[in-house]
């Protein structure tokens, strides 16, 4: 025997996973969302968009031609670093070479709070990405999600808006300092594509996770005893 308490050790692991999923801790941990169809206020899916349409003179820009996107995005609340691989099939003008393609958005990191919005908001969330295509385009950039109530001081009902469970967010893929003039740059002198991303997602419980992490603690205490009683 090493000496060691079998029931002390699993009480110990036990607490952990408690602690760990506890709402003050909660956020540390990274959270997978399955991006998909919603049913918030504002959302009937996950859009990638050609963002032409302007939403009056804030400077953001609603769905233009568009197509779902389905997937899952793993994010952590407190850095906002994130990973995720989202998909779908169309033409949202590009100027595609073929009226559908499929479309692939990896996301390959994140940060939350370093950039500032027109009227001084920070972003909630950027997202890192590289967007292929099957036919043949392919570019990278940043997607940017301003801490910004786009749904009348109801956020947890809609854009822009994260916890631990959903995730409800517009964005564009450049930072609007300027308003509209942002956009015009980004797509004019800077040769790229004016993008927006909207994300709807959901994740599991806290509860369930606990009740998950719970159940695979226990196996572990169950083999460590079973060596121990053999030991005896």
């Amino acid at each position: 025997m090493n000496g060691q308490n079998p029931l002390r050790a699993a009480g110990v692991g036990l607490a952990l996973v408690f602690s760990l999923a506890g709402s003050g801790t909660a956020s540390a941990i990274p959270i997978t969302y399955q991006i998909g169809a919603g049913s918030a206020p504002g959302f009937s899916g996950s859009w990638l968009h050609n963002a032409h349409e302007g939403m009056g003179n804030s400077g953001y820009f609603a769905n233009g031609d568009a197509i779902r996107m389905t997937g899952e995005l793993t994010v952590d609340l407190e850095t906002g670093m994130a990973s995720g691989r989202l998909a779908g099939s169309g033409d949202f003008g590009l100027n595609n070479s073929a009226a559908t393609e499929d479309w692939l958005l990896v996301i390959r990191g994140g940060s939350k709070g370093t950039q500032t919005f027109k009227d001084g908001e920070k972003d909630i969330l950027t997202l890192s990405y590289m967007l292929t295509s099957s036919g043949g385009h392919e570019e990278d950039g940043y997607f940017y999600f301003a801490d910004r109530d786009f749904n009348g001081d109801t956020r947890e009902d809609g854009p822009n808006y994260i916890d631990q469970n959903r995730i409800y967010l517009w964005g564009n893929n450049w930072v609007n300092k300027n308003g509209a003039k942002d956009r015009e740059r980004f797509v004019y002198e800077e040769n790229g594509e004016a993008l927006g991303l909207d994300l709807y997602g959901t994740a599991p419980e806290p509860g369930l996770l606990a009740l998950m992490a719970t159940g695979l603690m226990g196996i572990g205490f169950s083999a460590r005893l079973r060596r121990h009683n053999n030991k005896s």
